[in-house]
């Protein structure tokens, strides 16, 4: 799980050490001798980053998910069918997926643990604790914490599956957006998540124990105190 890496247009707002784009989210991944296969994009618009400035052998899906609001079994679906999908057809390597809200918190870790709960068979406190642990810093809206906590914690096998969806195209597939402009929290928040990033490894880790299963050597990737909001615009409630 990361923070969401922002393209060029978003620079001028930033120092240079707090800047965080698409190529320096593959080039840290690379320095750590990992390779991303996939990355969910959870953010509910599409002004972060263009899809086509990822390498063409990296997949990408967006799901938009909007912030505050538990996401719905739709969105639920989408998410351990993409997870499920890439798991099967990478079994044989370790290619990792890398899963991102605004701030990797609150949407990212609701969906990291549902995926935990529902597929991996995983008591809802441990899938908490795991997620919080392994990003350094806790999910914090209450909904969802509640939310997740009233799920069953056994295996649950009726969602969708990968192969029933279209809505991954390709290498590079997402699903278009309009245009958006809300946002998880105000530019003042921006600080308050850690800038570690906790990436799902595909293929051979499916036989690892759930401690291992998710990578715990936190990469460092984005930068506190970013405010990728001009004050003169700040961002709305939702994105």
């Amino acid at each position: 799980a990361f923070k969401v890496p922002l393209k060029k247009s978003f620079e001028w707002r930033l120092a240079p050490d707090e800047r965080f784009s698409p190529l320096d989210l593959i080039t840290q991944v690379k320095e750590q001798k990992e390779e991303l296969g996939l990355i969910i994009d959870l953010t509910y618009t599409t002004h972060y980053y263009e899809p086509m400035e990822l390498p063409d052998t990296l997949q990408y899906c967006k799901i938009l998910t909007m912030g505050h609001k538990v996401p719905n079994h739709a969105i639920v679906s989408k998410f351990k069918s993409t997870v499920k999908k890439f798991l099967r057809e990478n079994q044989h390597n370790d290619k990792l997926i890398g899963v991102h809200c605004t701030h990797g918190l609150n949407r990212t870790g609701y969906l990291v643990c549902r995926y935990l709960i529902d597929v991996e068979g995983m008591d809802p406190n441990r899938a908490i604790e795991l997620f919080n642990r392994c990003r350094g810093h806790p999910i914090e809206r209450k909904n969802y914490i509640s939310a997740l906590r009233k799920t069953s914690g056994t295996r649950n096998h009726h969602h969708m599956d990968g192969s029933q969806q279209d809505w991954m195209k390709g290498p590079v597939g997402y699903a278009q957006s309009p245009d958006y402009e809300d946002a998880d929290y105000g530019p003042q928040n921006w600080k308050h998540a850690p800038r570690n990033f906790l990436l799902r490894r595909g293929g051979r880790s499916q036989k690892r124990k759930h401690s291992q299963i998710w990578n715990q050597n936190l990469i460092t990737c984005y930068s506190e105190g970013n405010q990728a909001c001009s004050p003169q615009h700040p961002p709305s409630a939702n994105m």
